[in-house]
């Protein structure tokens, strides 16, 4: 889930570290390993090549009356502590130790973060807090196995497909153990094996230096090397290692969608799940100069300065209150949507020189599928953040505080991170220009109009256009290798709109972001989930159940469909162009029931309508919708096209535009603007260019030309130095996208 705590600047802070005691934020050395113990007889054990893991056996109920068996491995290093000389560094693998017996039955360590204090009374908020103590020593697996007893296996029996999840939390917060990824229901129901890892956040996980010691992008690397470990050693728990799918929900679709771009993932998954975020959103990634820039700020809020190894010596040497404490103060001048310590094109890890680069997505894997999707109101959830005090969320139909239109405008120049004191004549034509391009025919102004407009902005701008923008460049991209070499990639979409009934937000949210994720997981099947935030209706459940399957079906085939079984009707494995198309309608029951028996799944899944889910193409952009009604599914097409058209062409054309305003009236006569252009970069996206003559004004200007200060202060990037800067006073600068990230060009 993408928290973005630091909204709110008017509110005290909410990372409460205070309220943290040092075994919560250091608990005992982790130690799993038990000399001389042998896994009791009641409890599972699997055997790897790294050692044993004593697991245990838990029962599932469901509402038929039926049950099942589900064996839990929890806490399974893959990493070493990465403390000490290992802070800040990539991950490095245990040892194996093939002949010792690991305890596998307790949830382990949360990796550090902050703690939210605010929204505390409403359980929907209280339910992303972490559930486990906070350590550094954090890198652990969670895997869910279904349970057969041995009447029921035979030495044939097909391995099973993989789910491995990864976390949202805007590379911020989060953690595996939370019981909205509890993973049982979902491997239970569906008969797959799913499983769930950590990774550092923050500065802990994606600080970034120039140095080999600091490199950037060690929460991915974790990531990867989890990825790896289940690679190696899945099949010993039963699973097929040639079918692991990777689903992630906004920074875990980060997560998802950069292990798809980097050549260095590829060989440890099949299948991708984007669920609300792709690597293109505007918070997503950073350039080099900018995680550098943050890098330097967080080292001087703490006291280290310096060259580049003592300042990396000082930081390792500082607590860890200490780093989230510096952390929390960067916020102080953070914008509406600004994530501190995010990804960064390292060219390594992501191996793209810019903005521009990653978005041809030349790297991406196109040997398995993807699927990708959004939900209604994935704003409404950072407007609360934003807006709403902390004793002001209750009620069914609370608002925005929003009095007025120019209230509102207030609120809508916050949401698009536009700087405080640049002089307004120049970025309200902006505002009202995006605030027309979202005007509706039955538009009326009142408060529910302004705050409904805040929302539908701040999702398409922040989550749904780019993951709109990612789908749709997959679907030019083609396969390139196994038995469906030279066919198009196989992309999915959905979109989500069902609002669960009991939840505690303001009904004004809509379906937020995240809340999807329960039904993914099957939670609505939880006692324990439901005992402790809120219930789920019969309708619900049959909608988790329909989830499930699509996503579960997904995981084993690549096609989230219940699939036919004549293949006279359909060949997954067939070349190219010979399987037949499928018609948009009901599936017959024969067929589901007899793919439930094949695939060994509930006979009940029955009663559930599944549609066919039709292929995102070029052509047509079909997807499935998840209705507001439960378990009612309908197919569109084009999702919000015009308003993606807006924020991939014309906002950053805008933007550009007002620099020029911003320059002119500085009255910088040294500057003399030849040309601007847009120009069609082949991927349905418009980047402007700007072309600048003039010579260093000053001796005494050593770091950035003015050009390039303003436009830096106007987006938090840095451009061009004056090192860079052509000496005979003329240079092709500022070459960036809606996405914030801001390159330099000759």
């Amino acid at each position: 889930m993408l928290f973005v705590w630091w909204f709110l600047l008017h509110h005290a802070s909410i990372c409460a570290l205070a309220d943290l005691t040092p075994s919560e934020i250091f608990p005992h050395p982790i130690n799993l390993s038990k000399s001389d113990w042998k896994c009791p007889s009641d409890r599972p054990a699997t055997i790897t090549t790294v050692g044993t893991f004593c697991g245990i056996r838990e029962v599932v109920h469901w509402p038929d009356g039926m049950a099942s068996k589900v064996d839990i491995y929890y806490g399974i290093r893959y990493g070493q502590p990465p403390v000490g000389r290992l802070r800040f560094r990539k991950p490095v693998p245990p040892p194996a130790e093939p002949d010792k017996v690991f305890s596998a039955n307790e949830l382990q360590a949360t990796c550090p973060q902050p703690r939210d204090t605010l929204f505390q009374e409403c359980p929907a908020a209280r339910m992303w807090q972490p559930n486990t103590l906070m350590s550094e020593d954090c890198l652990f697996l969670n895997i869910w196995v279904p349970s057969h007893t041995p009447s029921e296996m035979n030495s044939n029996e097909e391995k099973l497909a993989v789910m491995l999840w990864i976390y949202g939390g805007s590379f911020y917060t989060g953690t595996s153990t939370l019981s909205v990824y509890d993973g049982r229901f979902l491997a239970a129901r569906q008969n797959v094996i799913v499983a769930s890892l950590n990774y550092r956040v923050g500065p802990f996980g994606f600080l970034f230096t120039d140095q080999a010691e600091v490199p950037g992008n060690m929460g991915l690397w974790d990531q990867r090397l989890a990825m790896k470990w289940v690679k190696d050693h899945i099949g010993s728990f039963g699973g097929d290692p040639e079918r692991i799918t990777l689903f992630g929900e906004s920074a875990g679709a980060v997560s998802v969608s950069a292990h798809l771009l980097s050549p260095w993932s590829h060989a440890f998954f099949t299948n991708a799940v984007m669920q609300s975020g792709s690597i293109l959103g505007n918070w997503a990634v950073s350039n080099a100069v900018r995680a550098l820039e943050q890098t330097n700020k967080f080292s001087k809020i703490l006291g280290c300065t310096g060259n580049a190894v003592n300042t990396i010596d000082c930081l390792r040497k500082k607590s860890v209150k200490e780093i989230l404490d510096a952390h929390d103060a960067m916020f102080n001048d953070a914008s509406y949507f600004s994530v501190p310590f995010p990804p960064v094109l390292d060219q390594h890890f992501l191996p793209y020189e810019n903005g521009l680069r990653l978005r041809q997505m030349r790297f991406m894997k196109t040997t398995g599928s993807v699927m990708f999707g959004i939900n209604k109101n994935e704003g409404s959830y950072f407007l609360l953040y934003a807006f709403v005090n902390n004793s002001d969320w209750r009620g069914e139909h609370t608002q925005l505080p929003i009095r007025s239109r120019a209230e509102y405008l207030t609120c809508l120049r916050r949401v698009l991170e536009l700087q405080d004191d640049i002089r307004p004549e120049l970025t309200d034509p902006l505002i009202r220009y995006i605030d027309f391009e979202y005007e509706t025919y039955d538009y009326i102004p009142t408060l529910a109009s302004w705050t409904r407009r805040l929302e539908v902005i701040s999702s398409d701008r922040s989550f749904k256009c780019p993951t709109i923008t990612m789908a749709n460049t997959a679907t030019n991209q083609y396969v390139l290798s196994g038995p469906r070499i030279g066919s198009k990639l196989p992309v999915y979409f959905y979109e989500f709109q069902h609002r669960t009934a009991s939840v505690q937000w303001p009904e004004w949210a809509g379906t937020m972001h995240g809340y999807e994720i329960e039904y993914v997981f099957g939670i609505p099947f939880s006692p324990q989930f439901q005992a402790t935030f809120y219930r789920f209706t019969d309708e619900e459940r049959r909608l988790s159940d329909m989830m499930m399957t699509y996503w579960a079906n997904f995981a084993r085939t690549g096609d989230p469909n219940i699939l036919p079984l004549d293949k006279d009707v359909l060949n997954l494995n067939s070349p190219a162009g010979e399987a037949e198309e499928r018609v948009d309608s009901v599936l017959e029951p024969k067929h589901i029931t007899d793919y439930l028996e094949q695939v060994r799944l509930p006979g009940s899944l029955a009663k559930c309508e599944f549609s066919n889910w039709p292929q995102y193409l070029n052509e047509t952009a079909s997807y499935l919708i998840f209705g507001e009604e439960a378990g009612k599914l309908l197919v569109g097409s084009a999702p919000r096209r015009r308003q993606c058209l807006f924020w991939q062409r014309w906002y950053p054309a805008l933007l550009l535009q007002i620099s020029l305003l911003i320059i002119t009236t500085k009255n910088l006569a040294w500057v003399s603007l030849l040309i601007i252009t847009t120009k069609n970069i082949g991927l349905g996206e418009e980047i402007a260019r700007i072309t600048v003559a003039g010579r260093e004004h000053s001796s005494k200007q050593k770091n950035d030309w003015p050009f390039v200060a303003f436009l830096r202060r106007l987006y938090r990037v840095k451009g061009c130095s004056v090192n860079e800067f052509n000496q005979n006073g003329s240079k092709s600068c500022c070459e960036f996208t809606n996405q914030g990230v801001y390159e330099t060009t000759s």
